[in-house]
């Protein structure tokens, strides 16, 4: 019988599809949260990212620090470094979203989710090598 193919993925390789299936998951919170405040409750689409991203990163950081990086150690001191990574992919997202909908037709939605994978791939590599990696540990 041939072993299993994540088998013989590289680690990295598995913490990115491991990651982008949780992001997958959190992105999920995070939007409909998203739609809820801007569309529900009428809030204006740039307070509700900040809403929705911080609930989506929490949801990221639990899913993640348990499955994908298995790390028990230090989660307060993790979280906060996660919730950095995060707070600086949120204002990624910021400026994607602030952009697309100033200088392009595209609706609250589409800009959400343009921010959302811009920003995602980024927080993947700090999380990784930062949060989760070799720098943390000599913190």
């Amino acid at each position: 019988m041939a072993p299993a193919t994540s088998d013989k993925l590289p680690t990295w390789l598995r913490q990115l599809i491991s990651y982008a299936l949780f992001g997958c998951i959190a992105v999920g919170v995070d939007v409909l949260v998203y739609e809820a405040l801007t569309d529900v409750l009428g809030l204006y689409p740039l307070v509700s990212n900040v809403a929705s991203a911080s609930v989506g990163i929490t949801t990221s950081f639990f899913l993640n620090r348990r499955f994908t990086f298995k790390a028990s150690d230090r989660p307060g001191r993790r979280y906060l470094m996660f919730l950095a990574v995060g707070t600086t992919g949120m204002l990624v997202q910021e400026v994607i979203i602030w952009a697309l909908l100033v200088h392009t037709t595209a609706s609250n939605l589409a800009a959400k989710l343009a921010a959302v994978v811009s920003a995602g791939i980024l927080q993947f590599l700090l999380n990784r090598g930062v949060t989760f990696g070799r720098l943390f540990d000599k913190a």
